[in-house]
């Protein structure tokens, strides 16, 4: 359970140096939940998201996957395929095991666990989606490095390996001269998932390599021409919290203390992280500095921030908080450094509804029986809760140039597939088109 017992450094400064710094690598290798630790609000993220024992993506979670693709225009609209949606869904609770649970003395009941289901663009529009991003590769290859270099894509968080499966599909069937020519990496930190895609990979697993790591733990040279791409990955990528001095905008790195009751306490240092500084520095080189950002912390009224700490003295004179993306960075840098050669395509949300409190906040969310449950903090019981933050795309591609020197465009969701995909295939008898109506949250990152 989180809790605040008050900003003021100085009189956490004992509790704090109380207990040992955790991160996140020392935590792969524990089974259990730590306590008696403190360590950054990234690395409790992270841990919670990731960790191999007990991390979200590792023992919760199940991507939602179609038995076969939808006939669009058998679909009278977009509510026909919504009810189809439900009904798939329904199939994937419906092989859920019951158990037996005591709830009282002498008294037993039928339980079973609440289906942690996500689902993804790939696979709702699947074969269709994959095809758009075939389309994308198969183009810029033919413009910037055929008959010179190979076809060499490497996919970050492959996913059920559908993504793979319906790319390489496309190219064999369009294009066999540059089939003969693709090669296909998959980077996953799920070993779950990487055994759903060793399966996935039959039909063409000459051309497909799957390696079961971090892309955050990345550290071999890729000098080759290559395609990164990487859709649904900013959101689930840990970020680090700041809260800022109301009087001398000084930041604060937030750090999550675990008692030995289990409790979560939010703290905040004067020394910043070199991450967060990284991302601090580079944003106020960019377009995008602090004073062009609309709502951001700093930029509230001072009237308002001195009400805040007036009726939350707690506070200590701090500002709201604002997430960073910190991990994000750092993949950038990763690209830089060991991807020199690369050209990056990736999707991912802008915004959520339903967030924590905060700026770049995120949502916090796991399914409670059956019904989806959101929460108002990111510290909650490391495993159980998908914590996925939105990204800002001006800001992050400002990031990208800044950081790898290369110029990306952005484009909405609907905008990108518009050009690239089949959208015939899509529509509906009503005309609606469920792959460009949806997903209007989302946007394209490319380079």
């Amino acid at each position: 359970m989180g809790g605040i017992e008050g900003f003021d450094w100085q009189k956490n400064l004992q509790m704090f140096q109380k207990y040992p710094m955790m991160t996140t690598k020392r935590l792969e290798k524990r089974t259990k939940r730590p306590s008696n630790v403190r360590m950054l609000s990234s690395d409790f993220i992270e841990d919670s998201l990731y960790n191999p024992s007990y991390g979200y993506f590792a023992k919760q979670a199940t991507i939602f996957q179609h038995d076969e693709p939808i006939v669009y225009k058998e679909l009278g609209g977009q509510d026909e395929f919504m009810q189809k949606w439900i009904s798939a869904y329904d199939q994937y609770d419906q092989k859920m095991v019951p158990t037996l649970k005591n709830s009282k003395e002498n008294h037993f009941q039928l339980t079973k666990p609440s289906l942690q289901l996500w689902h993804t663009p790939t696979e709702l529009f699947q074969p269709y989606y994959g095809e758009a991003l075939a389309r994308y590769l198969l183009v810029n290859y033919k413009l910037n490095q055929y008959p010179y270099n190979d076809l060499t894509i490497y996919e970050i968080g492959g996913g059920n390996g559908t993504l793979m499966t319906n790319i390489l599909d496309f190219i064999q069937k369009t294009q066999p001269e540059v089939y003969e020519r693709t090669r296909y990496n998959i980077v996953e930190i799920s070993s779950r998932l990487f055994d759903k895609q060793i399966k996935n990979k039959s039909k063409h697993s000459h051309k497909v390599h799957l390696i079961n790591q971090s892309v955050l733990d990345w550290n071999r040279p890729v000098l080759e021409p290559c395609f990164v791409v990487a859709l649904e990955v900013f959101d689930n990528l840990a970020h680090d919290v700041v809260r800022y001095d109301i009087n001398t905008k000084q930041p604060y790195q937030g750090y999550v203390v675990i008692d030995e009751n289990n409790d979560f306490k939010e703290v905040f240092s004067p020394e910043l992280n070199p991450w967060t500084k990284h991302f601090l520095n580079l944003r106020e080189q960019s377009k995008c500095a602090v004073s062009s950002l609309k709502n951001h912390p700093l930029n509230q009224h001072k009237l308002l921030q001195q009400l805040k700490n007036a009726f939350y003295p707690l506070r200590n004179n701090l500002s709201d908080p604002e997430f960073v993306p910190t991990r994000l960075l750092k993949l950038f840098e990763i690209l830089k450094k060991y991807f020199p050669n690369h050209q990056l395509v990736s999707s991912d949300f802008s915004s959520f509804n339903s967030t924590v409190p905060g700026y770049c906040s995120p949502l916090v969310q796991t399914m409670h029986k059956d019904r989806m449950v959101n929460v108002d903090s990111y510290m909650v019981n490391q495993g159980y809760f998908d914590i996925m933050f939105p990204t800002n795309f001006d800001v992050m591609s400002e990031l990208y140039r800044l950081v790898v020197g290369k110029l990306c465009n952005t484009s909405t969701h609907a905008d990108f597939l518009s050009v690239w995909a089949d959208t015939e295939v899509t529509t509906t008898k009503s005309g609606e088109n469920p792959m460009l109506d949806l997903y209007s949250n989302a946007s394209f990152l490319y380079s």
